[in-house]
C-alpha cells in the first residue's frame, strides 16, 4: 500500500470528535427547576425502567391490540395501551419544517457551512442546539441530519449536506447526532440511499419532473455503493448511534430505497448492526408487503400503512401478522431505548429557548465554516487598512439568503450582509455606500470613488428542484423558498458575473462575498483581490460575514467540495445518461441515472484525471501562515489504530485556525482506485508563535475496499515500514512510502 497524507495548515476552530451516546431509557428530562419530571409511561409493567429496552418493548406489544401494532407503524398513538402519537419535524439546519415552522427557531447556518468547518466537536454544539429547540417545540424526533454524498453541485439539496467526501460527512454528521440525541431528541439520517438530485424542471419543494428524485432509478455499482454513498450513514449509526434513519424516494438498482431488502436489512440491520426503526421519507412508502419484508418501520405520510390498507392486506394474506409485530416491536424497542416513554410530555414553548446562547452558536459555525479562497496582496481583513469610503453592491447584500424546502426555519431575526458590514463599518469609522447592482454602471461609479468594493452575490436553491447551471445568472437560480420570495432570489439579482467584472474593472479593491448553497463558477476569481465563501450563514450571517471581513474573526472554513473551472469538468458532465438520467425502458415513467463515475465523485474525479479545479476540496485561507514540522506516522492493519503526528506553528502575526488533513492512496488492487481519499483531520485554533502537536487518528475503513466477487470489505495489502517526506505541492502533501512490502 502507498499512503499519501496530506496536512493543509490554514484554519480552524476546536479538536476532534463531539461525545455522548444514546439517551438512556432509565432517565426522566428534568423540569425547568432542575427536579426529574414524571415520565409519561405510567405504571404499567413495562415502564419499569430496570428492564431492558426489548423486554419493555415485548411487554408493550404483547398488551397491544391489533388495531394498535398497526398505528405504531404511522407513528401514530396506540390508546388501546396509553401509548401517545410519535411527533417528528424536520431541522437538519434549524427546528423547522412543516412540523414546527409556525414558531420562530434560530436559523442555523447550512449543512455545507457546517461541513466546512472541519469539526466534529463544533457539529455536536450546532446538533445540541437544534436539538434543544426542537424539544422546546414539543417534538420527540428531528428528521436530520442530511448526509447525502454532492455528486453534482447542480443538486438542489446541495446545501443540506456536507459535501463530496463520504469521510468527512460521517465525521460532521456523528457530532451532529450526538449534540441533538443529547437533548432526549431522537435523530434521523437521511436520506438512505443514494439520493443525489432533486431533478430538473420541477416546482420546489416537490420533485423535478425529468429524472426527479421520486422517479429515478440510480443504478449504481456495488463497490461505489459501499465506498462512497453508504460511509457517511454508518458513522451515523454506528458511532454517532442515530436512533433512526430515513428511506428515500428513489430506486436504487431497480428497487425502491424504502422497499429494498439490501439496504434495510442486509447492510443496515445485518452487516451495521442497527436496532433503530427506519422511517419513510413522505411519501416513499409505496407496498405494505415489500416495505414491511424490506424493513420500513414507520411511513410517516400514510401511504402505505394505513390502516385499511394493512387490514386489507392481512385478510387476503399479502401480509402476515408476523410482519406488522416485527416492525411494531423495533419502533417499541427504540422508543424504549431512546427515553421516548420516560421522559414527561414537552410542551410547545420556544420561550424556553435560550436565544442569545442558540444564536452564538450559529454564528460560531457560519464563522468556522466561511471560507476564504482568495486575498491578493492581503486585501483582508479590512482592519489592517484604513479604509474611509466602502461600496457594498448587490441586491443579495440586502437579503435574508436561505435554502428552500422542508429545511426551512422562521428565524427569530435576520441580518443581512449589508446590515452587519453596516454596523461594523460605523465601529471603525467607515462610511458605507450601497448599490443594487441593476444598473451596473452606476454600480462601477460608485465602486471607483470608494476605497473598497463589496459585491454581495447569491444563488437559489431549494429541495424539488435542482439548477440548472453553476452561474451566478439569473437563468441558474434553482427552486425557490417556499412559499416562492422573487425578491430574496437569484433570479431578482441580474446577471452577478457581468456586476462583479464592472465592479472589479472600476476598482482593484473589490471583495466578493458569495452566499451560496454549493459550489458555483467563478469565471472572475482572478479579476478581484478577495472572496470569501459564506454559504447560507444562517439568520446573523451579516454579523458573522462582517466580522470576517474585518478580521475580528479568522476563516475558519476548508472547502467540503470542490469548486469547477467549468461545467465541463463535473463528474456527471458526461452525459445526460450520468445525469439527469435518460429513459428506462423497464419502466417508462423512471429516468435510469447511470452512476459510471463509480468512486471518482468529487477531488477523487479531479485527481484522477488531472483537472485542476478553481479551488480543491480541503482548500482554504487564512489570516496567518503555518509551519508543519516533525510529522511522523504510526501504520497498524485494522482493526489496530493508525494515526499521524506532526508539529503546527502559526509563524505569522495573527491568531488563526490550522486545518491539517491527512488522505491515504492504495496502489492498484486491479482496478482504478483514487489518487488520494480523506482519512483523517484535526482543527486547531493558535495565537501568534504558538506550536501545538497535534494526533490525527485515521479512519481504519480507509486501509480497505470493497471486493465486489466477495461482497465484503477487504485491507488492502500494506507496509512493513513507512517513511513520510514533503512532496511540495499547494497542498503540503506528505508522502508516505514503503521500502519494504508486507
Amino acid at each position: 500500500m502507498r499512503i499519501r497524507l496530506i496536512a493543509v495548515a490554514a484554519t480552524i476552530a476546536a479538536l476532534l470528535s463531539g461525545t455522548g451516546l444514546a439517551i438512556s431509557s432509565a432517565a426522566a428530562a428534568p423540569t425547568r427547576t432542575g427536579k426529574p419530571a414524571v415520565s409519561r409511561c405510567g405504571s404499567h409493567p413495562w415502564c419499569n425502567t430496570k428492564l431492558s429496552a426489548a423486554k419493555r418493548a415485548h411487554l408493550l406489544l404483547a398488551a397491544m391490540s391489533p388495531s394498535d401494532r398497526i398505528a405504531v407503524l404511522s407513528g401514530d398513538a396506540a390508546p388501546d395501551v396509553g401509548m401517545p402519537a410519535v411527533k417528528a419535524t424536520d431541522g437538519a439546519v434549524g427546528a423547522g419544517g412543516l412540523g414546527s415552522s409556525k414558531y420562530k427557531s434560530t436559523a442555523m447556518p447550512a449543512g455545507i457551512a457546517l461541513a466546512a468547518g472541519f469539526d466534529p466537536k463544533l457539529a455536536y454544539r450546532f446538533g445540541k442546539t437544534v436539538g434543544a429547540e426542537v424539544r422546546h417545540r414539543g417534538f420527540d424526533a428531528d428528521y436530520g441530519p442530511t448526509v447525502n454524498i454532492m455528486r453534482t453541485p447542480l443538486g438542489g439539496r446541495t446545501f443540506e449536506g456536507y459535501g463530496e467526501d463520504p469521510y468527512l460527512a460521517g465525521q460532521i454528521a456523528v457530532g451532529w447526532v450526538k449534540g441533538l440525541q443529547s437533548e432526549g431528541v431522537m435523530a434521523d439520517v437521511k436520506h438512505f440511499a443514494v439520493n443525489n438530485q432533486e431533478g430538473q424542471i420541477g416546482s420546489a419543494p416537490l420533485s423535478g419532473v425529468v429524472g426527479g428524485r421520486l422517479i429515478v432509478n440510480a443504478l449504481v455499482s456495488q463497490r461505489a455503493l459501499h465506498e462512497i454513498y453508504l460511509p457517511a450513514f454508518r458513522a451515523a449509526v454506528q458511532q454517532g448511534h442515530s436512533a433512526t434513519v430515513m428511506c428515500s424516494y428513489n430506486q436504487i438498482n431497480g428497487v425502491y430505497a424504502c422497499g429494498n431488502r439490501q439496504l434495510l436489512t442486509t447492510i443496515l440491520r445485518k452487516q451495521w448492526g442497527f436496532k433503530g426503526l427506519v422511517y419513510s421519507d413522505a411519501g416513499a412508502c409505496h407496498e405494505p408487503k415489500q416495505d414491511l419484508a424490506a424493513g420500513t418501520n414507520i411511513d410517516i405520510l400514510g401511504t402505505c400503512y394505513t390502516a385499511p390498507e394493512l387490514q386489507t392486506s392481512l385478510a387476503i394474506g399479502l401480509v402476515h401478522q408476523s410482519d406488522i409485530d416485527k416492525r411494531a416491536y423495533e419502533v417499541l424497542r427504540t422508543l424504549f431505548a431512546y427515553g421516548f416513554f420516560d421522559h414527561p410530555f414537552w410542551p410547545a414553548n420556544p420561550s424556553l429557548d435560550n436565544v442569545a446562547a442558540d444564536a452564538a452558536v450559529a454564528d460560531q459555525a457560519a464563522e468556522q465554516g466561511a471560507v476564504l479562497l482568495r486575498n491578493r496582496h492581503h486585501m483582508l481583513p479590512l482592519a489592517s487598512h484604513r479604509h474611509h469610503t466602502i461600496a457594498v453592491i448587490g441586491a443579495a447584500a440586502k437579503h435574508y439568503i436561505s435554502g428552500g424546502g422542508s429545511s426551512q426555519v422562521t428565524p427569530w431575526f435576520r441580518t443581512t450582509a449589508l446590515a452587519g458590514i453596516e454596523r461594523r463599518a460605523a465601529r471603525a469609522g467607515d462610511t458605507v455606500t450601497y448599490a443594487s447592482g441593476h444598473r451596473r454602471a452606476a454600480a462601477a461609479a460608485l465602486a471607483k470613488r470608494s476605497d473598497v468594493a463589496i459585491v454581495v452575490a447569491a444563488d437559489t436553491s431549494s429541495e424539488g428542484e435542482d439548477k440548472v447551471c453553476l452561474s451566478l445568472r439569473p437563468i441558474c437560480s434553482g427552486g425557490q423558498a417556499t412559499p416562492p420570495n422573487p425578491i430574496a432570489s437569484q433570479l431578482g439579482y441580474g446577471n452577478q458575473d457581468a456586476l462583479i467584472r464592472k465592479v472589479a474593472a472600476a476598482n482593484p479593491h473589490t471583495v466578493v462575498v458569495l452566499e451560496t448553497g454549493a459550489p458555483v463558477l467563478t469565471p472572475w476569481r482572478n479579476d478581484v483581490a478577495a472572496i470569501l465563501e459564506a454559504w447560507y450563514p444562517g439568520e446573523d450571517g451579516g454579523t458573522a460575514i462582517a466580522r470576517l471581513l474585518y478580521g475580528d474573526a479568522d476563516p475558519g472554513g476548508r472547502l467540503p467540495a470542490t469548486f469547477p473551472r467549468s461545467a465541463n469538468q463535473l463528474p456527471t458532465a458526461g452525459s445526460t445518461a450520468q445525469y439527469p438520467g435518460t429513459l428506462n425502458p423497464e419502466s417508462p415513467l423512471f429516468l435510469a441515472a447511470h452512476y459510471s463515475e463509480g468512486v471518482m465523485v468529487g477531488y477523487r474525479w479531479y485527481d484522477k484525471h488531472h483537472l485542476a479545479p478553481a479551488y480543491p476540496f480541503g482548500f482554504g485561507l487564512s489570516y496567518t501562515t503555518f509551519r508543519m514540522r516533525s510529522v511522523r506516522g504510526t501504520f497498524g492493519a485494522p482493526p489496530a489504530r493508525s494515526s499521524v503526528t506532526l508539529r503546527i506553528t502559526n509563524t505569522g502575526h495573527r491568531t488563526g485556525w490550522a486545518v491539517p488533513q491527512a488522505y491515504v492512496g492504495l496502489e492498484s488492487l486491479g482496478r482504478p482506485e483514487p489518487v488520494r481519499q480523506l482519512a483523517g483531520f484535526a482543527k486547531v485554533r493558535l495565537a501568534p508563535g504558538q506550536s501545538r502537536t497535534v494526533t490525527i487518528h485515521l479512519d481504519p475503513h480507509a486501509f480497505e475496499y470493497w471486493d465486489t466477487t466477495a461482497g465484503r470489505w477487504r485491507v488492502a495489502p500494506g507496509c512493513k515500514s513507512e517513511t513520510i517526506e514533503p512532496a511540495g505541492d499547494y497542498r503540503g502533501t506528505l508522502v508516505a512510502s514503503c521500502p519494504s512490502r508486507g
